[in-house]
């Protein structure tokens, strides 16, 4: 079909299947299909309703089953193993930093000010330096787990250790500097600048790589880079360790050793396809891989929370302590037994279960798609 707006397609089906091809339309651009996609499937659909007379839902059942099936089938594998990154690309992660920082400054800002007055100057260098070294410790952090999940593992290291540096650094110039002194800040400027930060995240520069270029593979690799291309993927994207990778292409490395001693010319990406291929097949294994990473999760918040609460103790304790910092000290309390709460075991093998489900369906999806 010539139109590529999902709006124009849904609007030539017959009126009592608009309401099934919106919720199909849905299902499809939930798992990350773009307008063009959408579209095509769209009228795909559309194609068999007119051909078969009867109606959408006789044919296809439930919109949104049948849209995650034909989703998994229609995506690209570079979409399919994008989808396991927690975000696309550095400037998301920048922006949601940005987001928090911004709300946390306008939301304290505003509280202080009604506590203290608008004009009075209660905000001191050391919780800047605070602010400061928290948010650049956390990006840093992130920068390294996004550059690690993209299997640029040399870079996420510099990147990371560099930014934990310079985020250090600048917060102890700033506790040096100031001290234990005010800065010549009024209450009311802080809610301004935390809405102004939250507002300049939306000027970032979200570029994103032209699907050309995103997809681009080299079929004509020699068998060594292939390999090594795969192992990346499984030890980025699907989180399987040095050792594990290798144990999951040993046998594709022994088929292809004996395919290539009968027939020299044979080609690795004709035989098993592109790495990015190879390595979504064998990520229906990565339960391991899966169990670590579900752990991490949980556990790094709250480790981060243990260490700010020692902090909390001495003010809770203390004879002039406030209703804030027993409500702050409460609400760690809570988070940190509703974290061990979600530590079980049974919430561990649900998650499990639940990703490799989603992973055999992405690489049924993907045969599906060779097919068809």
């Amino acid at each position: 079909m010539s139109l590529v707006l999902p709006d124009d397609v849904t609007g030539l089906y017959p009126e009592s299947d608009c309401e099934w091809a919106r919720d199909f339309n849905i299902a499809l651009w939930w798992k990350d299909l773009n307008d063009s996609q959408c579209a095509a499937e769209l009228g795909k659909v559309l194609d068999a309703i007119r051909d078969s007379g009867q109606s959408a839902e006789e044919l296809f059942g439930d919109p949104a089953e049948f849209g995650e099936v034909r989703a998994y089938a229609r995506l690209t594998p570079q979409q399919l193993a994008d989808s396991e990154l927690p975000v696309s690309n550095s400037w998301g992660l920048i922006a949601g930093a940005g987001l928090v920082v911004g709300l946390l400054c306008a939301g304290f800002g505003i509280w202080i000010g009604f506590r203290d007055g608008w004009a009075a100057t209660s905000w001191h260098y050391w919780q800047l330096a605070a602010l400061s070294a928290g948010a650049g410790l956390a990006v840093s952090g992130h920068l390294w787990w996004l550059h690690r999940v993209r299997g640029k593992f040399a870079l996420s290291w510099i990147l990371g250790l560099a930014a934990a540096t310079a985020a250090t650094a600048v917060a102890v110039l700033i506790a040096v500097l100031g001290a234990e002194e005010a800065m010549p800040l009024p209450n009311w400027l802080v809610p301004i600048i935390g809405v102004a930060l939250v507002v300049s995240v939306f000027w970032l520069p979200f570029t994103e790589k032209s699907g050309a270029k995103r997809e681009a593979v080299c079929v004509d690799v020699d068998p060594e880079s292939w390999f090594a291309e795969v192992s990346r993927l499984l030890r980025g994207r699907y989180g399987m360790r040095s050792k594990e990778a290798d144990f999951a292409i040993e046998s594709a490395r022994e088929h292809w050793s004996a395919l290539h001693r009968e027939d020299g010319n044979a080609g690795i990406s004709d035989e098993f396809g592109t790495p990015i291929e190879f390595a979504i097949g064998l990520s229906v294994n990565t339960g391991k891989a899966l169990k670590r990473r579900w752990l991490l999760r949980r556990l790094f918040p709250l480790a981060v929370v243990g260490l700010y609460s020692i902090s909390l103790v001495p003010a809770v304790i203390a004879p002039e302590r406030n209703g804030w910092d027993i409500f702050f000290a409460v609400c760690m309390l809570i988070f940190a037994a509703g974290t061990l709460y979600e530590l079980r075991p049974a919430n561990r093998a649900s998650y499990v279960e639940d990703r490799l489900a989603e992973r055999r369906a992405q690489s049924r999806g993907l045969e599906e798609g060779k097919d068809g």
